[in-house]
Order: C-alpha cells, then structure tokens, then sequence
C-alpha cells in the first residue's frame, strides 16, 4: 500500500484554529478549507517543514508535535494511504496572516465550527479526527477523566559505548500533572546504538503500560527512532525488525500515543539514568 506523508501547521489564536481556502483557479468551483499542509521535500525534517508553513502564511518560532495519524481511501484511492504529521503552531495577536499559493483567503475558528465548514478531504480527515479527541463525543464523562487521567510523557534514551559495545536504556515517565511515576533504566549487554535506542522505547513502554498508561507522549533525542516510528522513515536494519514488530504489539494496547523529537539537552534525565547503569558495568 503506498503511503503519502503530510505535514499540518495546526495554527492556534485566542483558542481558534487557521483554516485557509485553497485557490481553486475556477470561478464557478466549490471553495474548502482546510489546515495549511505540505509535503516533506528532500533533505527536510518535519519539524522543519511545520516551521516553513508557519512562515508561509504567518510568523511562526516554534512547534511542537501534536499527533500523527493516518487516513485510508483518500483521493478515491483504496490502495493508498495519508500519514499525517500535526504540529502545533501558536500565532500571536499582532501577526498578519498572508494567503499566497494554493491559498486565497484565510479565517479562524473555533474546531467546532470548523467541523461544519466545507473541507477538503484531506482537511476533513484532521480536523474530524481532532475534534473526536477534544470532545470524546462515544465516551461517558467518567471514562473520559479516566482516560484523561492516563496520559502519560515518557522521555527515554539508548546508548552503546563502543556502537557496539557495553550498552544501556533509561526512562523517566511523569503523569499528566508532570509528576515523577518512575524514572530507571536496565543494561543491555553488547548492542549498537540503534538496538539500544529501539529497547529503550521498549522497555520505557512496557513499564509505562505497567504503571496504567492509556495515553502516552513519546519523547526520544534519536531522530532516527521517532522519524522511523512516526512512519517518515521506513525501518531498513534488519536487526530491528523483530524489535519493533514487538514494540507495535505493546503499541497496540495504548488508545493513542504520538512521538517527538528533542534535544538531548531536554533529555537528561533519561540520559543520565543511561550513563549511570554504564558507569556501573563499565571496565
């Protein structure tokens, strides 16, 4: 099946969304709307184009991811599907918005208006997808704080000194407040950098799962694990295969998850529990 990827610039002001109108180019054709969207051109990252599109239209310094999901079937083809990747953008007050390209016009709005508004198709699968997150419309009040409640940031890290050699996974998990749940990590043996990284995202999701995750935020420094686990990137190590084939079963079990990429500097507890198990078995 062949996968199309796309990345959102999910634009917020005083609580509502941008949706710009794409420049039909005939007078008499039907306008939609939707988020501002882009391919990821060669030698970009996806934060990179997130960034590009808020220039584009507005005045953007920073994203952050917000969720990854997929839509069969669009473009009245079966065979294929889109892999979204949304990330959040905040717009400040002052910033004028500009319409150029595919777009002709502009305006924002609340997501439950935006629901109702005319999309295109691609625009549609977002925001629909969005707005079931934000309201939960199938699932009681109870459920809701419950799931609410099990939503958890997972920060983890994998290191091989040597690459291969003697290796270690840490993690450092909060709840939804931003409290400590569990911070630790587990040695590895002899591994390259890569199976490292790969069994600390195994075995942070594990524990997470154990501790009563329903919902978790991913955090890795490895570009390659969370483009490859966003589905930027297909896996191409054979050695991995196996690996991740488990991960996507524990994956599995989780009502939504999303991953995103960060400094090692924003990573450093995670990472410090990584350099201590090696400090301990290191020769």
């Amino acid at each position: 099946m062949k996968q199309r990827v796309r990345v959102v610039a999910w634009m917020q002001k005083r609580g509502k969304i941008l949706l710009m109108r794409c420049a039909m180019g005939r007078e008499l054709a039907a306008a939609t709307w939707e988020p501002p969207f882009s391919k990821i051109t060669p030698g970009e990252q996806p934060e990179e184009v997130a960034l590009r599109l808020g220039r584009e239209v507005g005045e953007a310094n920073s994203v952050q991811l917000l969720d990854a999901m997929t839509a069969t079937g669009l473009h009245g083809n079966p065979d294929s599907y889109d892999l979204f990747l949304i990330y959040k953008l905040k717009v400040a007050d002052q910033d004028k918005i500009r319409a150029s390209g595919r777009y002709d016009s502009y305006k924002f709005v609340s997501l439950a208006e935006a629901v109702n508004m005319h999309l295109s198709e691609q625009g549609r699968a977002v925001v629909r997808n969005l707005w079931e997150q934000e309201y939960h419309p199938r699932i009681s009040g109870t459920a809701r704080r419950q799931y609410q409640e099990s939503r958890f940031t997972v920060f983890l890290d994998g290191g091989s000194r040597g690459n291969p050699g003697p290796s270690a996974a840490g993690w450092y998990i909060l709840d939804e407040k931003g409290k400590e749940l569990d911070r630790g990590g587990e040695y590895l043996g002899n591994t390259n950098s890569r199976q490292a990284e790969y069994m600390a995202l195994k075995l942070s999701l594990t524990r997470a799962l154990e501790l009563g995750a329903k919902s978790v935020s991913f955090k890795s420094d490895s570009l390659m694990v969370v483009s490859q686990m966003n589905g930027v990137y297909q896996v191409k190590n054979r050695d991995l295969w196996d690996l991740v084939d488990e991960i996507e079963a524990l994956l599995a079990r989780l009502k939504s998850y999303s991953f995103e990429h960060i400094s090692r500097g924003d990573n450093f507890v995670a990472d410090s529990e990584v350099n201590r198990i090696l400090d301990q078995h290191w020769l």
